[in-house]
């Protein structure tokens, strides 16, 4: 026999060393990839509820400026008010929310408490109790990790 075909054999991976190398991945996987599957649902609730809460301190500062409650959302990104004489919006612009929408929706709905939600995502500024609310009806899914069953509408 000759020494370069006795070599040949040594040269590739066996099939117990291929197997070996992937269940060592997909224990990893397995035990890597459950922590980062909620993470985005969390992050997107999180950011919503801070966004929610500060439209409602922008409720709050419109009424210590002007004297009175806002009449529709959009009003805080037209009105200004004067800053140690720097004239500025309440806001810039409306922030999103982000559980109808993965890329976020800015819709803003101005209607009374009385009315039914439309659930089509974005805000609603109820005028009769100036107060801001999701525009987003029924209780969240399972896909939204420690949120499941919460009702936006309620936060």
């Amino acid at each position: 026999m000759r020494p370069d075909r006795a070599r040949r054999g040594h040269d590739a991976f066996t099939l117990i060393e291929i197997l070996v190398v992937l269940g060592i991945i997909a224990i990893l996987a397995a035990t890597i990839i459950p922590n980062f599957v909620g993470f985005d649902a969390e992050a997107r609730v999180t950011a919503t509820k801070s966004n929610l809460e500060s439209l409602r301190t922008r409720v709050n500062l419109f009424r210590a400026k002007e004297g009175r409650y806002p009449d529709a959302l959009e009003e805080l990104t037209t009105t200004f008010y004067s800053d140690v004489g720097v004239k500025k919006p309440y806001l810039k612009e409306l922030p999103v929310e982000m559980i109808s929408d993965s890329k976020g929706s800015r819709l803003a709905l101005n209607q009374t408490s009385s009315e039914t939600l439309t659930g089509d995502g974005g805000w609603a500024y109820l005028t009769d109790t100036a107060d801001v609310v999701l525009n987003v009806t029924g209780p969240l899914g399972k896909r939204w990790g420690s949120f499941a069953d919460d009702d936006p509408a309620t936060w």
